[in-house]
């Protein structure tokens, strides 16, 4: 159990849908669904009722329900006391960071940083962490494959590149782009949801209409995604920062001519703006001056 499942609960208990819950949550539905049934297996007992038509909360789920409400309210309260305990000077900024970042990009934010005087403490999280990090102040900027689907929060983008398939055939000509559809018919290697790199890889597949199918298993990080795609199980995408042996990566071809890219955003609360750092960290980000609300995941 973690805070994930009771998160999922919730929203399945306040949508009435699991295709809903799924997509306020930002995962797959199977995803949802499989962390529900474990929550349930743990717990002992149904949270739900369901029907082919209908999903109804049970006398027992709305209990649970309720207090998993009280668990992750008063998580937020004690995240909040602790990063008003520990409130940084105006110097100090919080960067909480996607560990798909791209070294060479965090090395360039550093160096710019301290020829300004600002302090960066770095905490590497993944993207489903980072908005309840915000909130609760335990960290003042956060950086992330886009989007962020959190209105409350401000975002530009700072950083893009591109995005490689990579597979167990040695490519002596990869700089020849691969079509995206080439990719249909073959399996996907992901890592679990909450980094945002599944996510990323389903939405390129959803908008290019192409048929994405998944491997069954997950990879732990984006070195075992490499290196099981090398041992043949499959394909995998990423950034090109993040392979180490580019001889078996080749760039990716959308439908409509364009180079497949990742973007990668930084975020913050609308009360850093107050901050007489803001403006240097922005710059330090490389960010256009060009800021934008998160808008809600499309369906």
């Amino acid at each position: 159990m973690n805070f994930q499942h009771l998160r999922f609960a919730i929203a399945v208990a306040d949508t009435a849908s699991f295709t809903r819950a799924a997509d306020l949550c930002c995962v797959t539905q199977p995803a949802l669904s499989n962390a529900v049934g474990q929550l349930e297996d743990e717990l002992g007992a149904r949270l739900f009722d369901r029907t082919t038509r209908s999903v109804t909360t049970t006398e027992f789920g709305a209990l649970m329900i309720d207090k998993m409400r009280g668990i992750l309210e008063a998580r937020l309260g004690l995240l909040t006391s602790a990063a008003e305990y520990l409130a940084r000077d105006d110097q100090t900024v919080r960067l909480g960071l996607s560990p798909l970042v791209a070294v060479e990009f965090s090395r360039a934010v550093m160096a710019k940083a301290e020829q300004v005087g600002l302090r960066i403490i770095l905490t590497e999280m993944n993207k489903a962490d980072i908005a309840p990090a915000l909130q609760a102040r335990i960290i003042d900027f956060g950086l992330c494959p886009a989007p962020v689907t959190d209105p409350s929060l401000r975002s530009v983008t700072v950083y893009r590149e591109p995005l490689l398939m990579v597979s167990d055939q040695d490519q002596p000509s990869r700089s020849t782009p691969l079509a995206l559809s080439d990719c249909a018919d073959r399996k996907v290697l992901l890592v679990p949801d909450d980094c945002g790199l599944s996510d990323t890889v389903r939405t390129l597949f959803r908008e290019a209409q192409v048929p994405l199918a998944e491997y069954e298993g997950r990879a732990l990080g984006y070195p075992i995604l490499e290196k099981w795609a090398r041992m043949g199980l499959g394909i995998t995408l990423l950034p090109a920062s993040q392979i180490t042996d580019t001889s078996f990566a080749r760039p990716i071809r959308a439908p409509d001519g364009t180079f497949s890219m990742i973007d990668f955003e930084a975020h913050w609360t609308p009360g850093q703006e107050t901050r007489r750092s803001f403006a240097a960290m922005l710059k330090c980000l490389g960010a256009e001056t060009t800021t934008k609300t998160a808008q809600a995941a499309p369906r």
